[in-house]
Formats: structure tokens, C-alpha cells, sequence
């Protein structure tokens, strides 16, 4: 049987979450109970991420909440996630649009994390000209060759259609000083999706020019998102290892 302060203390941090996404320094005495607290730690654990599909992640002085793998509820549809992207509708299918965001996505984390397992953080940023290059190569590995072809037998999609869609992107828009405003470019592109990392705080953008990781995005790839099938399942594809030589 937990204690009325326990259930109290456990419910005040997860609304307060939901609200925030995150405590800062106001909340700190409730942290800190929070931490001194196993009844309300084993509430949170057992019954509140259970139930709500969620994940509360601490950091140091910090507590997050992130949504759970496959959690319909406080993670994105993909019209939700087109429209936080600024992604707009034209003659190219939306699906692809945002197959190109998530592979941005999966081809940062690559840069960031060890290749091997994605474990281990390998630098502290990333220059945009550099992810640029980064994922044009391996767009262009996925959507050609014999590689392309059995990727999109496999996985019954387009990789080759993804592969031109970004190719025929020019790298910069040479027409505007601030690429931001962008829609037609591949920097634009990216620029858009590490918007979208800021706002969900787990990234930080200097200058428009590199993408910092934040202390959560560190503690969800590492020590959360343990699935490591998963984990190695995204980076064979875009490694070109055991799944196209299996």
C-alpha cells in the first residue's frame, strides 16, 4: 500500500511533465523528493509509464518525458509530424517527404553515435555541410545499384524514387541569405527537421550551420532506447551490412 504523499508526488511530476515535457529550476524540490521517494519512483514505473504508454528519463537534475515505442496517444501521426516539419503538399507524395525527414533523423544520430551500436557518443556537433554530404551518400546508396534494388524489394518501397527526390535538390539556394526560408534545397530540408529536434528539446542549432545533441536526446539513444534489433536493423540499412549479404 503506497502513502497518500507517495500517489501525490507521483501524480503531481507526471501531470506537471505532460504540461512541460521537462522540469527546470522551479521544480527542483519536487525532483528531489521525487528522487528520495522509491514508493513514488515504483508508482511512476509500474503504473504511470504503463499505462500512459510513456518513459520519464532523468538527467542529472532534470526529469523528461518522452512518448513510449508505438504510443498512439503522445506520439506523432504523420500529418502531425508534416505540419511541425512545415512539409507542404505538392506533386510529391507526402510519404516520401517524410521518409527523407526520418532518414535525416536516423543518418544525425549515425554521425553522433558509434556506427556500431549506437551506444556511444563520438563528437559533440555536427556541421550541417557535413550531414549534407552524409546523406546524399547514403540516399544515393540506398536508391541505386544492386543495394537499391534489393532494398526496395525487401521493404516494397521506392528507395530509388526517395534517391532522385533528393538528388535532384540543388545543395543551397543561392537566391536567399537566410536558407530557413527555403523549401526547395537540401540544407533547407535539413534545417527544417533540426527545427523540429529543437523544439522537442533534444537538440540545439548554432548559427543555422551545426546541430548540438542535448543531455535527453544523449540519455534516450543510449540508456533508453535500448531495442538493440531495432538499432541494428536501422543502421544496416544504411551501412550496407548484414541484411543485403545475409
Amino acid at each position: 500500500m503506497y502513502s497518500k504523499e507517495s500517489v501525490e508526488r507521483a501524480i503531481k511530476l507526471f501531470v506537471l511533465l505532460l504540461e512541460k515535457g521537462e522540469t527546470d529550476e522551479k521544480d527542483r524540490d519536487l525532483v528531489f523528493a521525487y528522487k528520495e521517494d522509491p514508493a513514488a519512483q515504483e508508482i511512476v514505473a509500474q503504473m504511470i509509464e504503463k499505462e500512459a504508454g510513456i518513459k520519464i528519463l532523468g538527467v542529472g537534475d532534470k526529469l523528461y518525458v518522452t512518448p513510449a515505442i508505438d504510443n498512439k496517444v503522445f506520439g506523432y501521426t504523420n500529418e502531425e509530424l508534416r505540419v511541425k516539419l512545415g512539409l507542404r503538399s505538392d506533386s510529391v507524395a507526402m510519404g516520401l517527404k517524410l521518409y527523407v525527414a526520418y532518414f535525416i533523423i536516423l543518418a544525425t544520430l549515425a554521425m553522433f553515435y558509434n556506427s556500431d551500436d549506437l551506444n556511444t557518443k563520438v563528437r559533440q556537433y555536427v556541421p550541417i555541410e557535413e550531414l549534407e554530404a552524409y546523406v546524399t551518400e547514403k540516399l544515393h546508396m540506398v536508391g541505386t545499384g544492386e543495394y537499391g534494388t534489393y532494398l526496395s524489394q525487401e521493404y516494397e518501397f521506392n528507395f530509388q524514387q526517395v534517391a532522385e527526390y533528393w538528388q535532384n535538390m540543388p545543395a543551397f539556394d543561392e537566391t536567399l541569405t537566410n536558407q530557413r526560408m527555403g523549401r526547395n534545397s537540401r540544407v533547407s530540408y535539413l534545417l527544417k527537421v533540426w527545427s523540429f529536434l529543437e523544439e522537442e528539446g533534444l537538440a540545439k542549432v548554432a548559427m543555422d550551420s551545426e546541430l548540438h545533441p542535448t543531455d535527453k536526446l544523449d540519455h534516450m539513444v543510449r540508456k533508453y532506447y535500448s531495442h538493440q534489433k531495432r538499432k541494428n536493423d536501422l543502421l544496416s540499412l544504411i551501412s550496407q551490412k548484414e541484411i543485403f549479404y545475409a
